[in-house]
C-alpha cells in the first residue's frame, strides 16, 4: 500500500529540493531544458511581485520518495484589476500518478477555498513575463528557455481533475530566408505613410539605458493580453536585469513614430536551450562556457518578446521590425527562428503565414471553478 504525504516548503533545504526536483523527473528526457537554479532561487525568494502576491509551495512524497511539486499563487493585484477571485497553480511537476497529482492540486485548491476564492487557473506564475501554460502539442521538440516543457500525461491529469481550456498559446518555427520583394515594398510604404523609423543601438550600454522605456511600451502593448497586468518600476528593473545582461543589441528592434515615441518592440536571443541542457542548471564552474558559445554561434534564434502599441496593432507595422530582424538573422547565419508564445486568436500572428513557417508548440492555460464547501 502506497503512502503519500504533502509537505509545505518551509526551510531553505525544502526550497532547494523544490527547485531541483524537475532535474530528477526529466533526467532521461532529451527535450527538457533545465532553468538556472540561481535564477529560480532569486525568483522564489526575491521577486518584486511578491509585494502583491502570496505564494506557498509544497512537495509530494510517496513511500518517502519525492515525486512531485506545486506552488499556489494569489495575485491580489491581478484579482483586483480583472475583478476576479482566483488562485493560480504553477511550478507543477509530478510523476504519472493520479493520487499524487490530485493530492498536490487539492492542496492548492483548499488554500484557495479558505481564502474565499472562486476559481483556480494555470499553470502560471507571478506575471506574463515568466513561463506560463502547459504544453499540449510538441512533446517531441525542445522548447526555448522562456517556455515550459512537460510530459504528455500532464494535460490528461488536469483535465481528469475537472479543468477546462481557458486560452491556448502557439509558437511558430520560421525558416530564415530572403524577405520577398513585395513585403519589402509594403514595409517601405508603411514606414513612409506613418513616418516610422527603426532605432539602432551602438552598444549594450545604450540598450540597457532604454530598458525602462522598452517595458513601459510592453505595459501598453500587452494590456489586453490574458493574465497581463502592468509591471511596476521594481518589476521593470528586475526584468531588465534578468534579460538584458546577455542581450545582443543587433537583435533588438524598436520602432519610433515621428515624435520619437517607441511604438513597437522586438527582443530576440540566440537559442540557449542546448547550452542550458549542458549547464544542467548551473553556470559555474563550466556552464557559462556553453552559454557563451551559443551566444556567439548558433543556427537557431528565439523571438523572445514582440509587440506594438494597441492603437498601432491593426496597421501592419509589426511587419517592419520582422523584416529588419530577418535581414539581421541572415547576416548572423541563423537558419530558423522560434516565435514568442502568442494567443491563438491574435491576429498579429497571421504575419507568419506569409513566411515559410509551421506551428510547433501549443500550450494551454486551464481554469476550474472552486466550491467553497470542502
Amino acid at each position: 500500500m502506497s503512502y503519500i504525504t504533502i509537505s509545505e516548503v518551509v526551510t531553505k533545504d525544502d526550497l532547494w529540493n523544490f527547485i531541483r526536483f524537475p532535474k530528477t523527473l526529466y533526467k532521461r528526457c532529451p527535450h527538457y531544458v533545465p532553468s538556472l537554479e540561481s535564477e529560480d532561487y532569486a525568483t522564489l525568494t526575491s521577486h518584486p511581485a511578491k509585494e502583491f502576491c502570496s505564494i506557498r509551495m509544497w512537495l509530494a512524497y510517496k513511500n518517502g520518495k519525492m515525486v512531485g511539486r506545486i506552488a499556489g499563487i494569489i495575485n491580489h493585484k491581478c484579482n483586483e484589476i480583472k475583478k476576479q477571485k482566483r488562485i493560480r497553480f504553477g511550478w507543477f511537476d509530478v510523476i504519472n500518478d493520479w493520487e499524487v497529482a490530485t493530492s498536490l492540486m487539492e492542496t492548492v485548491e483548499n488554500w484557495g477555498k479558505r481564502e474565499q476564492l472562486l476559481e483556480i487557473s494555470g499553470p502560471s506564475r507571478f506575471s506574463n513575463m515568466e513561463k506560463q501554460a502547459m504544453l499540449i502539442e510538441g512533446f517531441d521538440k525542445t522548447p526555448p528557455i522562456s517556455a515550459e516543457y512537460n510530459y504528455d500525461y500532464y494535460p490528461e491529469l488536469v483535465k481528469k481533475m475537472g479543468f477546462e481550456k481557458e486560452v491556448d498559446y502557439v509558437q511558430y518555427k520560421v525558416k530564415v530566408k530572403e524577405v520577398p520583394e513585395h513585403i519589402k515594398r509594403l514595409n517601405a510604404i508603411l514606414a513612409e505613410k506613418y513616418h516610422i523609423k527603426i532605432k539602432y543601438f551602438k552598444n549594450k550600454q545604450a540598450l540597457k539605458a532604454i530598458g525602462k522605456y522598452f517595458f513601459e511600451t510592453i505595459n501598453e502593448s500587452y494590456r489586453d493580453i490574458y493574465n497581463f497586468i502592468p509591471l511596476n518600476e521594481d518589476e521593470i528593473n528586475w526584468v531588465v536585469k534578468s534579460n538584458f545582461k546577455v542581450a545582443d543589441q543587433d537583435l533588438v528592434c524598436l520602432l519610433e513614430d515621428e515624435n520619437g515615441k517607441i511604438i513597437g518592440i522586438s527582443f530576440c536571443l540566440p537559442s540557449l536551450s542546448k547550452a542550458f541542457q549542458k549547464a544542467n542548471g548551473k553556470l559555474f564552474p563550466f556552464g557559462w562556457i556553453s552559454v557563451l558559445k551559443a551566444l556567439k554561434k548558433n543556427r537557431l534564434v528565439d523571438m523572445y518578446i514582440t509587440g506594438v502599441l494597441p492603437e498601432w496593432s491593426k496597421k501592419g507595422i509589426h511587419s517592419i521590425y520582422h523584416c529588419k530582424l530577418n535581414e539581421v538573422f541572415l547576416e548572423k547565419g541563423y537558419q530558423y527562428a522560434i516565435t514568442s508564445q502568442q494567443l491563438e486568436n491574435n491576429i498579429a500572428s497571421r504575419i507568419w503565414e506569409k513566411y515559410d513557417s509551421e506551428i510547433i508548440f501549443r500550450r494551454r492555460c486551464f481554469v476550474k471553478k472552486l466550491s467553497l464547501v470542502y
